[in-house]
């Protein structure tokens, strides 16, 4: 028999008068990876609203694009982004060791670049056993090199997001009309006053952060709100006649 799991976001519900909202980066990781390797293929599609990462990557990996091959390439080129070996993405996706490595061939062969960045970094942890992300954090790695890879890879983008979602929460904490109450990796979820709803692209702008590599990148930002929980919010428009959230 199926049960229906609980949705725990819908247990945090805003204060009288406010609204909750989600502020998410769009495919900040992603974006982030692309920059790092300089692939000009894949900036190509983040600067092109009109196109899908996943959709693509599922038509370059499988050759066809359903459901279950776009879930497939979203898992498995984060993964494969992030250092897997053949063995982890497997595992990962439930498929064959010959299948993983036809994977990671398929996809570095597609996007070499991200393989370079991968021999970037680890040449860095040899030579220095730290990692550098642009807005100048670095992290210093004391285990067994040859193991360190997947970590440090991963750290690049996540401290990346992390300093510009903390940028976005000091300027919103500041704000009279806006409370922001927690971070999930890559959005700020927070609450505002009813009558701030036609203001609400102040929240976007919180987050537009310049990440100054040479070709600068700004991450994209979506916005999700409800008036009873978080686990109603639904995406909204950053610009709209309405008055009030909808939902």
């Amino acid at each position: 028999m199926h049960v229906e799991k609980p949705n725990v976001r819908k247990w945090f519900i805003p204060d009288p008068g406010y609204t909750m909202f989600d502020a998410d980066l769009q495919q900040a990781d992603a974006q982030i990876v692309a920059w790092e390797a300089n692939d000009d293929e894949l900036k190509e599609i983040f600067r092109d609203p009109s196109r899908d990462l996943h959709n693509e990557n599922a038509e370059v990996l499988f050759g066809k694009l359903t459901p279950h091959s776009r879930q497939m390439a979203k898992t498995g080129v984060h993964a494969a982004d992030y250092g897997a070996s053949a063995r982890t993405l497997a595992r990962a996706l439930g498929i064959t060791m010959a299948m993983a490595e036809a994977f990671l061939r398929r996809w570095f062969g597609a996007h070499p670049k991200i393989k370079d960045w991968h021999k970037r970094i680890e040449l860095e942890l040899q030579t220095t056993r730290t990692v550098s992300n642009k807005f100048g954090f670095k992290i210093r790695y004391f285990g067994r090199v040859d193991t360190l890879l997947p970590e440090a890879l991963a750290w690049i983008p996540q401290s990346t997001v992390a300093h510009i979602i903390n940028v976005g929460l000091n300027l919103l904490d500041a704000h009279p009309d806006v409370i922001p109450l927690i971070q999930v990796h890559d959005s700020i979820v927070g609450q505002f006053k009813h009558t701030f709803y036609p203001r609400r692209s102040e929240i976007r702008d919180a987050l537009l952060v310049t990440v100054p590599y040479d070709d600068p990148l700004i991450i994209g930002v979506d916005i999700t709100c409800s008036s009873k929980s978080w686990g109603h919010c639904k995406g909204v428009p950053w610009t709209n006649n309405a008055t009030f959230c909808p939902y």
